[in-house]
């Protein structure tokens, strides 16, 4: 399609009033022409050039109604590689997307002094996305006479049954009813595979708060479905109950690292010192206030990781209130450093993952997860995560611990002088 033929159909779709997004059936054509002329409505409307939207690179036929709604072109964020990081002995490559200068350089620093030290330990804890299901009662004793029947053993595995009939590739974990006035909130919890599954919960939850309901209303108590996202899942949102009971994957990453590699790599002059410096900042300087996360900038990495890696870059929210726990072994000359990421919320298919540059990272490492039932690619990615974010927070406190952060910055080139 060539220029005049874009100008020409953008002004009928100005001029006819044609919904951007009926633009593909109106004129035949298929999302990347639609993009163009997306793109050239845009700018008659506003007598403004977005020259630079042009030159996009992703499928549109692709991307359209799968990642992106009324496609106008796409957005380029620089790629940085960190290096290897050594991850229960495995060698990971380590990608970061951003545009924060010195992010990746700073990840690459700890990421040297860990794997000279013998690298990152990391286990998960816990597994499992959550969906609550709002459900009304006409009464405060019809909800407490929902939640014991929610208790029975034959009731909830005939809501099991009923959540597992939709999905093929998770299960349900477990389900538990938390009361507040007449309401019940149905937290699900369930196993996704490789996905992140927050669309297979959704829907799996409902069909079970639909039995539910029928298993009600045939004890003689009323209930009816307020909604079907009832915020103490809770989604993309700071919440205590996500690092509490956790959501997605529960991981902790740790390394004992040398104080030869703090000094001579990190340029620590006293390693002893990062210890008491997480004390006052990640954890006193974080609870005065108020913060829900304890830590130097655990949100830093995983932005980076997941907009690399296809990831829900909102679910950063969650996985952001982590903390970080240090330990100064000082007649072991180590220093003892912990990440423990309750609400890691990630997937190896589904999503964003399926875009190429994504895709292509993920396959870099073996983690792309399309035949992977069992999520063991999902959970070797979330402990890659963790562990990069291990190397992220070991550099910043290293840097602020011989008050470097300052300079560090002053040397990022900028546009403004």
């Amino acid at each position: 399609m060539n220029e005049d033929s874009i100008t020409s159909k953008a002004r009928e779709i100005i001029d006819k009033r044609i919904p951007f997004h009926k633009i593909e059936d109106y004129f035949n054509v298929d999302s990347n022409e639609a993009t163009l002329i997306r793109i050239r409505a845009l700018e008659l409307m506003r007598g403004k050039e977005l020259n630079s939207l042009r030159r996009f690179n992703i499928d549109m036929n692709y991307a359209n109604n799968r990642n992106i709604e009324n496609p106008v072109g796409t957005i380029e964020l620089p790629i940085g590689y960190a290096g290897d990081i050594l991850v229960n002995n495995e060698s990971y490559s380590v990608f970061l997307a951003t545009t924060e200068g010195r992010l990746t350089a700073g990840v690459s620093r700890g990421i040297k002094a860990i794997n000279a030290s013998g690298g990152v330990r990391a286990a998960i804890v816990d597994d499992g996305m959550t969906r609550d299901i709002l459900i009304e009662f006409d009464s405060v004793l019809d909800s407490l006479k929902a939640r014991e029947l929610l208790e029975r053993d034959n009731v909830k595995s005939k809501l099991i049954d009923a959540f597992n009939s939709t999905t093929s590739h998770g299960g349900l974990i477990d389900i538990h009813g938390f009361l507040i006035a007449r309401q019940m909130h149905l937290r699900f919890k369930a196993f996704t595979g490789a996905a992140m599954g927050m669309n297979m919960v959704t829907i799996g939850a409902k069909e079970a708060a639909e039995r539910f309901i029928e298993i009600l209303q045939s004890n003689g108590i009323e209930a009816r479905i307020l909604s079907e996202s009832g915020n103490m899942d809770t989604d993309k949102k700071p919440a205590a109950i996500d690092y509490i009971l956790g959501r997605g994957v529960s991981v902790i990453a740790e390394s004992l690292v040398s104080y030869e590699a703090l000094r001579d790599i990190l340029k620590v002059s006293e390693p002893k010192n990062i210890e008491k410096l997480n004390i006052a900042k990640n954890y006193l300087g974080s609870a005065y206030a108020g913060s829900h996360g304890f830590n130097a900038h655990v949100a830093n990495i995983l932005a980076a990781m997941f907009i690399a890696h296809g990831q829900d870059a909102a679910q950063i929210v969650e996985g952001s209130q982590a903390f970080t726990y240090i330990e100064n072994i000082d007649d072991k000359n180590l220093l003892y450093i912990s990440v423990t990421i309750n609400s890691l919320e990630v997937g190896t298919i589904g999503g964003g993952t399926g875009l190429p540059k994504q895709k292509e990272l993920l396959s870099y490492n073996n983690l792309y997860g399309i035949e992977d039932k069992e999520g063991v690619t999902r959970k070797r990615f979330a402990m890659l995560v963790a562990a990069v974010a291990l190397a992220g927070e070991l550099n910043l406190l290293a840097i602020q611990e011989e008050l470097k952060l300052s300079h560090s910055h002053k040397t990022i080139k900028r546009d403004v002088k």
